[in-house]
């Protein structure tokens, strides 16, 4: 038994000079990972507060699905050309968002339709034989509505006006 007691103090006195080591080796990953987090919190936190000026300052607002609003029947206009005078024939839709944008553009219909006849009627051929020119007409088409819709609801709703079939003969 006596070497069983001098074989312990031995492991102990071993053990003993290892943990040191240890010990020193436990205190430097501590320091280590102390000094890692801290600099991780001041850099996450300098960070937030950006980010939290930013989301402050511009609200993001949720669009609501696009739909689409066909007009009921072709606008159909004759229009002067340099030398003949031409038909054009424009089938179209009007892109809005919401419900109650889809209710609203269906009920002013026949004034939107009215208004964008009249603008037809005012082009050239020659103009509108080029892609430039419908393009031109797309856009002052989508004038004309948000002026007619603004005026009649106080916005003017219609974000776009496609034209599904364009014709001129």
């Amino acid at each position: 038994m006596a070497n069983d007691d001098q074989d312990l103090e031995l492991d102990l006195e071993e053990e003993t000079g290892g943990g040191k080591s240890k010990l020193i080796i436990m205190v430097a990953a501590a320091v280590l990972l102390i000094g890692g987090g801290l600099a991780a919190f001041f850099l996450m936190s300098g960070d937030s507060d950006d980010v939290t000026a930013t989301e402050d300052s511009e609200v993001v607002e949720e669009k609501e699905p696009a739909q689409y609003v066909g007009v009921p029947e072709a606008i159909t206009s004759n229009i002067p050309g340099k030398s003949r005078n031409r038909t054009v024939q424009i089938k179209m839709s009007f892109m809005v968002r919401g419900n109650d944008a889809v209710d609203i553009v269906k009920t002013h219909m026949p004034q939107l339709k009215n208004d964008v006849l009249m603008l037809v009627s005012q082009q050239s051929a020659d103009e509108l034989r080029t892609p430039e020119g419908r393009k031109k007409l797309q856009e002052a088409s989508l004038e004309t509505v948000q002026a007619t819709l603004t005026g009649i609801v106080g916005e003017p709703i219609v974000e776009k006006v496609l034209f599904i079939s364009f014709v001129m003969q």
